[in-house]
């Protein structure tokens, strides 16, 4: 078989079970996040020592294109397109096509409408929403203006992206997800080669150049395969077919629920910009690490699990619905749970680690370790969040993530100002903030899935995780104590290779011993994961 032969018959290949489709997606998108550290790295050692200014800018200005993004097309596929199109398409593949191209149209000429009014007034609207940089000592009107100037550039990225996340939603329904796992991976490489090739000639909007070009790549490399699996697009407005009717209904109350996620992003993103200059940059930073572990095992595994589920409610399949809700919970919190142990014990390392230490001065490495520490509960919550609000979605169920919601916001706002206006936190309170809203978010979604689709779902999850608890405490005390061991009576870790090798040995120990616990325990996550390695190995 030649190598052009086998890149078709692997992208052409079905994930047919959630764990199946949860590794390709958490082996691609961790390959990507490694891409997108490398990019954060060579991004802050280019501009967070001359241009913080800049990079504060170059971070607020993806709030505004973001933000149309994802209440238009967020909203629909996660919540309406994918459960509808997999109905639609289970019945007849013509009228699914059909269906998909209509919803592609309207929401395309919706988003064409709000980008062109985004970028004729993103000047006044930088100011509303990013206000605080005006009071910086240092900061002028210039930073405003070229937040608004690189937000009008980076609107036409999210055109590509809205293509290209239909075209991922399509093939993810025909239980297709290798090259929409990869689209990512191609655009954190323009990304990281704008910043070298670039940067150096336009400053900061060399990058914003990338991400553009990443963008449209992020796209047209899953042309071929989304024409392969059938899918044939029709010029068609009609708003009036039953099934873009059903789309729209589901997909209003999601739209509101990203739409309050948003406003409490542009809430924190205020009150950072408050802050002295680089807090916004290094509260990014420490997310991006943070969300590192729930994209890989939370988000992609609810990305994995929303066709399936679909499919399962399509088909009356209850009991089955049931089932994989639970042990994709409890196989996602395998993940989760020594991840966030990790990133706990070993904050500091690895943020010297992957952000480096000659460009990324030592009090922005501390200050960017305690954030991340007080974000890292939000590891476990999101890994649980995912994968219930899929559940709510496939049952056609999109009101009660929206109460949650707007709940959470709530709160959300009230402890980020009195954080910041009472608490002397500063960057750190905005940190503890997101946590408390994530938390809500999670044990509400856990009350309300336990009491109206399983009773004893609260009672067996706690059950059965609670070997995997045993197991985490066991790794973090090992960790911590091989930890001060090197660290006070063998290793240097002044030295950059010794943190290094301190990390690699005590992180190996830690998870010997968690994973000895949950063999000793009898985990049932673990076995399944040794099953699907044998099958994979096969």
């Amino acid at each position: 078989m030649t190598i052009k032969e086998y890149i078709k018959v692997v992208s052409l290949r079905k994930q047919s079970s959630i764990l199946s489709a949860s590794i390709v997606l958490a082996v691609t998108f961790g390959f990507s996040a490694i891409l997108g550290f490398l990019r954060s790295r060579f991004l802050y050692a280019h501009f967070f020592t001359c241009c913080a200014g800049d990079l504060d800018a170059y971070n607020a200005a993806f709030r505004l294109p973001d933000l149309i993004f994802k209440l238009l097309v967020s909203g629909a596929l996660s919540a309406s397109f994918i459960p509808v199109f997999s109905t639609y398409l289970h019945k007849d593949e013509k009228e699914a096509y059909r269906l998909a191209s209509n919803v592609i149209n309207i929401l395309f000429a919706i988003f064409l409408v709000l980008t062109v009014i985004v970028a004729i007034f993103a000047g006044p609207l930088s100011h509303l929403i990013a206000g605080g940089f005006a009071g910086h000592q240092g900061f002028t009107e210039s930073q405003l203006t070229l937040m608004a100037s690189l937000t009008r550039i980076l609107l036409i990225a999210q055109i590509f992206f809205l293509l290209s996340n239909f075209v991922t939603g399509i093939l993810q329904v025909h239980q297709m997800f290798i090259v929409p796992a990869f689209s990512p991976i191609v655009y954190n490489l323009c990304i990281i080669a704008s910043i070298f090739l670039l940067a150096p000639i336009f400053g900061i909007y060399g990058v914003v150049y990338g991400t553009v070009v990443g963008a449209f790549l992020h796209f047209f490399i899953q042309l071929p395969v989304v024409s392969r699996v059938g899918f044939k697009y029709s010029f068609s407005f009609r708003s009036e077919l039953q099934g873009v009717k059903e789309i729209i209904h589901l997909m209003l109350p999601r739209t509101l629920a990203l739409g309050l996620g948003e406003i409490e992003d542009t809430v924190t993103l205020f009150f950072a910009t408050t802050l002295s200059v680089g807090s916004l940059s290094l509260l990014n930073l420490a997310i991006q690490v943070m969300y590192l572990p729930s994209r890989i095992f939370g988000t992609t595994v609810g990305q994995a699990s929303l066709p399936i589920l679909s499919k399962n409610i399509a088909k009356n399949e209850l009991e089955t619905f049931r089932s994989t809700v639970y042990k994709t919970i409890l196989q996602s919190l395998f993940i989760a749970l020594p991840i966030t142990a990790l990133f706990v014990v070993h904050r500091v390392p690895l943020v010297r680690i992957i952000f480096g230490a000659r460009h990324f001065p030592w009090t922005a490495t501390l200050t960017t370790a305690r954030i991340l520490v007080l974000l890292s509960p939000a590891i476990i919550s999101q890994a649980i969040i995912q994968i219930l609000i899929r559940a709510f979605y496939a049952m056609h169920n999109t009101k009660i993530p929206l109460y949650i919601s707007a709940a959470a916001l709530i709160l959300t706002i009230i402890s980020c100002y009195y954080f910041v206006a009472f608490s002397g936190l500063g960057v750190s309170g905005l940190a503890i903030s997101d946590t408390v809203g994530n938390i809500l978010e999670c044990l509400a979604l856990i009350w309300f899935f336990n009491h109206l689709v399983d009773g004893n779902f609260l009672r067996l999850t706690l059950q059965k995780s609670s070997k995997l608890i045993l197991a985490t405490v066991g790794m973090v005390i090992t960790m911590w104590g091989t930890s001060k061991i090197l660290d006070l009576f063998i290793l240097d870790t002044t030295r950059t290779l010794n943190l290094v090798l301190l990390f690699i040995v005590t992180t190996t120990a830690g998870l010997i011993v968690y994973f000895w616990l949950t063999w000793l325990t009898r985990s049932e996550e673990l076995f399944e994961y040794l099953r699907y390695l044998k099958r994979l190995r096969k």
